[in-house]
């Protein structure tokens, strides 16, 4: 008799701890390692810089050019419009400037000026715009962290001032 009573209290405190932890059953994959049941939602995570940042604002820095370094100076608006200012170093005080809109890449990381001749496509970071090549790749090598412009002010909603930054 009481080996039945222990054999009978194994199997309810075996049956008591597993029902305090349920784990998701594991299944296997074609390669063979284990992976979580798909019948479980997946969660996509909809933050990107459009949607998560506050990028309309003021941005400036000193990019490379073929004879002379630039001076850059670029505003983007919320209502997607944007105005860029270019002034050669090696040129005095003439500054050359163009107006336009901007539309936002499918991931919604990156503006492109719509309508230009001008480097067309910018990474939008928390801060900073990085100015990508002709082909919208991250610029490399030697000069690569000169081509960030650095946010200097910050509009946080439509209409509003812009205020400066620190």
């Amino acid at each position: 008799m009481k080996k039945h009573l222990a054999i009978a209290s194994l199997l309810f405190a075996s049956l008591l701890l597993s029902a305090c932890d349920p784990q998701p059953a594991e299944t296997e994959t074609d390669t063979g390692q284990a992976s979580l049941p798909t019948d479980q939602p997946v969660i996509a995570d909809t933050h990107t810089s459009e949607n998560s940042l506050s990028w309309a604002g003021v941005y400036e820095g000193t990019t490379p050019g073929a004879n002379s370094d630039i001076h850059v100076q670029m505003t983007l608006g919320y209502d997607k419009t944007y105005s860029i200012t270019y002034q050669y170093l090696d040129k005095g005080d003439e500054k050359f400037t163009e107006n336009g809109t901007f539309r936002w890449n499918e991931g919604g990381n990156t503006i492109i000026l719509d309508n230009t001749d001008l480097p067309p496509q910018y990474r939008v970071g928390e801060g900073f715009l990085t100015q990508l090549d002709m082909s919208g790749e991250v610029i490399t090598g030697e000069h690569a962290e000169r081509y960030v412009l650095k946010q200097i002010a910050v509009n946080d909603s439509i209409g509003d001032a812009l205020q400066t930054g620190n």
